[in-house]
């Protein structure tokens, strides 16, 4: 359900979200949002992520834009119990390129994020990937 509230933005740009719409969409401490920014549009949009206690990591790949890539790739997570809570991709520029970026929790993983990563690279149309553990 969507409810509508008009607020005051706090100093530096701070904003207070009424306690009850907090509680309700997971706003609470220690929690993942991720944070669509529209400069031209003037908008800010929220989604929750993750809850507290996960061990979020922010994998960003080039592959080889053809059918089966995002297939490989999410059941080499699902091997290791790495959890895909988001993901996006776009191709890139008619080169054959695309990128994806996705967000993972792998605090029930059982394989290291050094090793994770080589295995990934070892899917032949990985081309390059960064990941980054999100605090």
């Amino acid at each position: 359900m969507r409810h509508y509230e008009i607020i005051k933005i706090k100093e530096n740009g701070r904003v207070e979200i009424p306690l009850e719409y907090a509680y309700e969409t997971g706003l609470v401490k220690d929690a993942y949002f991720l944070v669509e920014i529209d400069t031209d549009l003037k908008e800010i949009h929220l989604e929750r992520i993750a809850l507290p206690g996960k061990k979020l990591v922010e994998v960003e790949f080039v592959v080889e834009d053809k059918p089966g890539v995002l297939a490989n790739v999410s059941g080499l997570f699902g091997k290791h119990k790495v959890n895909i809570l988001f993901n996006e991709s776009e191709e890139l520029n008619e080169i054959g390129l695309a990128a994806i970026v996705a967000v993972v929790d792998m605090s029930k993983s059982n394989i290291p994020l050094e090793k994770l990563e080589k295995e990934l690279l070892s899917i032949k149309e990985v081309k390059e990937i960064t990941l980054r553990e999100l605090e």
